[in-house]
């Protein structure tokens, strides 16, 4: 058994303070890397270093001492029988005697046994109760740990239930991991930002486009990492809706780097643009690279004889909004023939699109071709236009 009082240098009743001074000199004067090429040095430094980790822990040196102890009062124990070695010159002797053989000692040796048993029994004994006494205060310890935590998941739902979801959701997020006994708490948290999300949709329904906001801000602040495409598509139609263009076109912006329905941000963008913003020019510009994309997909999809095969049934419904937007900022901007080109792909891959037909007619009617403008809105009409020509067309 190494003693690790001799190890460090320190008589047995050292102090914890001359254990760790001790532990510090000798950690660096062994250290290997003092000591390269040298494996004697390293098994020295794990000597000095196992010996502080027993000797610096009260429990396990409280243990180490026992062990010590009674290595000690073992070694000091005199033994149970003595032999008596016969004279040289017994043989001499007249009578011949023999000489005495060893005699055991029963009695003595039954004290011994005694003595060692009960020593071994008390060793246990004191071992056994210092981890009884370390489980209880640990499981002790345990269940008001538990009992906190509980508390503050209540409270987490109080606030929650009153509205106060930020509160709520700091106070979950404070419990960090959570026990086997506690999947309830787990998937209360789990299920906040479903319930918060749901409550924005339903004001997202009613028109309350701020305490939309309010809700899917949260929402963000609480998961910043996560998607949520269908959240933030409605969080920039509320912010349109609240005469917040820039803030709605910062979020379709993102989509344009994430690549997510990017057709459709464009789209949007640049209806912001030109409804919100009343900037017409940069709406062209994003409606010509959302159509630039778009032509670049038929080709990949359908070959360069796409306009052949292509129909309503193959295409998004984004693009149908693209080209009716394009038609409309190309009359805005006095293009009346690209009007009418957008408005004839609108027509020739979704035929009843009764706007693509008073686009066009509206175009026809800027260049004074009166005869085509009354077809195109004969045309409107006969797909359930409820809007009036002019007197000319009548």
């Amino acid at each position: 058994m190494t003693n690790y009082y001799h190890v460090l240098g320190l008589s047995e009743d050292a102090s914890q303070e001359d254990i760790k001074a001790a532990f510090k000199r000798l950690a660096v004067k062994y250290h290997p890397d003092k000591h390269p090429n040298k494996p004697e040095m390293e098994d020295k430094f794990k000597e000095i270093n196992r010996a502080h980790q027993v000797l610096s822990d009260e429990y396990e040196k409280a243990r180490f001492d026992l062990k010590l102890k009674y290595r000690q009062f073992s070694q000091n124990e005199s033994r149970p029988y003595s032999y008596q070695p016969p004279r040289p010159d017994a043989w001499k002797n007249q009578n011949r005697r023999r000489y005495a053989s060893g005699r055991i000692d029963y009695k003595q040796n039954a004290i011994a046994t005694a003595y060692a048993f009960g020593f071994t029994f008390l060793i246990a004994l004191v071992v056994m109760t210092a981890v009884w006494i370390k489980q209880s205060y640990d499981d002790h310890r345990l269940q008001e740990l538990l009992a906190e935590r509980r508390n503050t998941y209540a409270e987490a739902q109080t606030f929650f239930e009153a509205g106060e979801y930020k509160t709520a959701f700091e106070l979950m997020t404070s419990l960090n991991f959570f026990r086997s006994e506690e999947k309830d708490m787990k998937n209360f948290k789990s299920s906040m930002l479903d319930k918060i999300i749901a409550k924005g949709d339903i004001e997202f329904k009613s028109g309350n486009f701020n305490r939309a906001i309010e809700l899917y801000e949260l929402v963000q602040e609480f998961a910043p990492n996560l998607p949520f495409y269908e959240l933030r598509q409605k969080l920039a139609e509320a912010y349109k809706e609240t005469n917040q263009p820039e803030r709605a076109i910062e979020i379709l912006k993102n989509f344009l780097v994430g690549e997510y329905e990017i057709i459709a941000s464009l789209v949007k963008i640049a209806e912001i643009q030109r409804d919100e913003m009343n900037n017409p020019e940069e709406a062209l510009d994003h409606l010509l690279i959302a159509h630039r994309l778009a032509i670049k997909r038929y080709k990949t999809f359908y070959g360069e004889g796409y306009a052949l095969v292509i129909n309503e049934k193959y295409v998004p419904e984004s693009h149908y909004y693209l080209y009716t937007n394009l038609a409309d900022i190309y009359l805005e901007l006095d293009d009346p023939d690209m009007a009418i080109k957008a408005s004839d792909w609108n027509k020739y891959v979704w035929p009843d699109s009764a706007d693509s037909y008073v686009t066009s007619a509206n175009a026809y009617m800027i260049m004074g071709k009166r005869a085509l403008a009354c077809s195109e809105f004969q045309g409107a009409i006969a797909r359930d236009w409820d809007g009036d020509s002019p007197n000319y067309c009548n």
